[in-house]
């Protein structure tokens, strides 16, 4: 049985993995989702939330007796990562979905624009607050191309801005912490997010020893939570 922490990307909530929890569980496996600060459950002014206060959030839901398998998705990969560095004994593998897995020295500042992403051009950054914003024009040829209308129209009701000073921040990462968590990679070959080509510069950029990928845009927790499910057990294993 594998305990598994499920973090959320950008402007989501622990609420994008509600098809995806019961599927783990049913499969004999303990499951934990949290919201991160300033989303959901965990309300945070924008500008008082770093990675720093992302990854002690993070860290709180490690399982307490032994090692989680972590999921990670989108731009937080960088929560994931920065987690690894802080405590690898207590976690077993990080398994990377469409994310930000970043080398040492970089940001997520580095990565963007993606070129061949559809939503490059429609974040939108309030300097003053701190956040940024998907204009909700490109909620579904963005981030749910794939996805039922009733799926969207849930996110549509939840999504909310996004803490822009994580983004901003470089990765401190070692060989001797991070480097020994191993790392797996969910590449989805439809993303109109995080685009196929940054998917791949990760990939070359960090390397892991397991990937695998699914025929699927940037959500397919809602549009393919079973084979999202079989992969994420499998990658596991």
């Amino acid at each position: 049985m594998t305990h598994f922490l499920l973090l959320h990307g950008s402007w989501h909530g622990a609420w994008c993995w509600h098809k995806v929890v019961p599927r783990l569980e049913m499969a004999g496996h303990t499951v934990t989702a949290i919201d991160l600060p300033g989303r959901g459950r965990a309300p945070a002014a924008p500008a008082l939330v770093g990675l720093a206060r992302m990854v002690r959030a993070a860290e709180a839901a490690l399982a307490s007796d032994g090692k989680t398998t972590i999921v990670v998705h989108s731009r937080n990969g960088i929560v994931a990562s920065a987690l690894a560095e802080r405590v690898p004994d207590r976690i077993a593998r990080t398994i990377y979905l469409a994310s930000f897995m970043l080398p040492t020295g970089r940001r997520v500042l580095d990565y963007v624009p993606d070129r061949d992403s559809a939503i490059a051009a429609h974040i939108h950054v309030d300097r003053l607050k701190l956040r940024d914003r998907l204009d909700p024009a490109l909620y579904r040829e963005g981030l749910y191309a794939d996805c039922h209308d009733e799926d969207i129209e849930l996110a549509r009701s939840l999504l909310v801005p996004e803490p822009v000073r994580p983004a901003l921040t470089r990765l401190c990462l070692t060989q001797e912490r991070y480097g020994r968590v191993p790392r797996g990679y969910i590449r989805l070959t439809d993303d109109r997010a995080v685009s196929p080509s940054l998917q791949d510069r990760l990939l070359r950029e960090t390397p892991v020893d397991r990937v695998a990928e699914i025929q699927g845009s940037h959500s397919v927790y809602f549009s393919q939570p079973d084979r999202l499910t079989e992969v994420i057990v499998e990658m596991a294993s």
